[in-house]
């Protein structure tokens, strides 16, 4: 793509050679949700809960620790339970954020790319803002409404120059249409989930700088969107900057936009129950309508791919991302799973994702090095 070819949809038929050979690569959730580090073991892993169970069980039992903040909103949910039991009811999940800044410091981004190599990653992606709206780089965009509410040092910089150094490339996940820091409301149902973000001219500006200053500062090779993009005509510019930037770069396919008159006092019922109909239904993946822009197709929790398109299929290594100290062994993957996943969707045009959740000092939990020195022990 050009800087002079006006974008109206976006999705690359013919991806650039390292996509097509990049069959594995690292996620990486790490934030202020690994402080706490929980959420319910008892529950099943997404792609099971999204199949058997309401969306509201959904949200309020979700095992994503990474969601630690919005369950925390939620009467009578696990999380809720856990936190007034180890932190009682007047810590706000926010003051975790100067004990992450603190113990953050000691990551070793250089210890992390050996592994992620030696495990035969490709490529690197790493959350850089989350739903919970902590940013994980010494940004300059300032959050309006929480103040100090991100890293002081350039993590993202650091991670980007170890995984490079070492041949693998580098892509960022932000959460474009979710920040917890801007909505009070927690997301219990469809229509929080899609239509509930902060609608404001004030959001839309914040999520656009912020994507520029991604882009301007690590000329990531993949941008990754999570939920989808608030409505913004600004939108097709912002791929059109990035792939002037980064010409070889690949976006995901999370940038859906939910149109502001859904949310409606009187919609909003008709929204859920039909997003409940659709979620219940067996989800055939890439039969569905193709969203309007991406390079490739994302997957979680499942490889259960019908389409003709590229893809990627990311999951945890237990049935959270970001980090759960709780997490049981029966809970993990094994080394022969990932692999045998990888071998599974390859000749599909597909590549797995695999998450890596640190501990709040950027430990890798022995479990998931575990994992990463198996995968080490069978690289060709």
């Amino acid at each position: 793509m050009t800087e002079e070819q006006p974008i109206v949809n976006i999705h690359r038929q013919n991806p650039p050679a390292w996509f097509k050979a990049a069959d594995f690569g690292i996620f990486i959730h790490w934030g202020v949700y690994s402080v706490p580090a929980f959420a319910p073991v008892e529950s099943e892993d997404f792609d099971t809960i999204k199949k058997h169970h309401s969306i509201k069980y959904m949200y309020k039992h979700t095992p994503y620790a990474e969601w630690y903040a919005n369950s925390l909103k939620i009467p009578g949910s696990p999380v809720a339970q856990y936190h007034h039991a180890h932190y009682g009811d007047h810590t706000p999940y926010t003051s975790f954020a100067k004990s992450f800044q603190h113990t953050a410091q000691q990551v070793d981004v250089e210890k992390w790319a050996d592994m992620f190599a030696q495990a035969g990653a490709k490529y690197v992606v790493v959350v850089t803002k989350h739903h919970d709206g902590f940013v994980m780089y010494d940004t300059q965009i300032a959050n309006p409404n929480v103040t100090d509410y991100h890293l002081n040092f350039d993590f993202v910089g650091q991670l980007a120059a170890a995984v490079r150094k070492r041949g693998m490339r580098f892509g960022v996940y932000y959460s474009s249409l979710l920040d917890w820091t801007f909505t009070k409301k927690p997301i219990q149902t469809a229509a929080d989930m899609m239509v509930g973000n902060d609608k404001s001219q004030t959001y839309l500006d914040y999520a656009w700088d912020q994507w520029h200053e991604l882009i301007d500062r690590y000329h990531p090779d993949v941008l990754w969107s999570d939920i989808g993009y608030p409505v913004d005509p600004r939108l097709p510019q912002l791929f059109k900057d990035y792939y002037r930037a980064v010409p070889e770069g690949m976006v995901n396919d999370r940038w859906g936009n939910y149109p502001n008159w859904l949310d409606n006092p009187v919609l909003r019922p008709l929204f859920n129950v039909a997003a409940q109909i659709v979620t219940n239904r067996e989800d055939k993946k890439g039969a569905d309508t193709p969203p309007k822009y991406y390079d490739y197709r994302t997957l979680e929790y499942t490889d259960d791919w019908h389409g003709t398109d590229y893809f990627e299929t990311t999951r945890g290594m237990d049935k959270s991302f970001g980090y759960n100290q709780y997490s049981r062994p029966q809970d993990y993957i094994t080394a022969d799973e990932v692999r045998d996943i990888v071998a599974k969707v390859r000749p599909q045009k597909g590549r797995l994702l695999l998450n890596v959740g640190p501990e709040k000092d950027g430990t890798i939990p022995p479990y998931q090095e575990q994992i990463l020195k198996d995968l080490a022990e069978k690289q060709p």
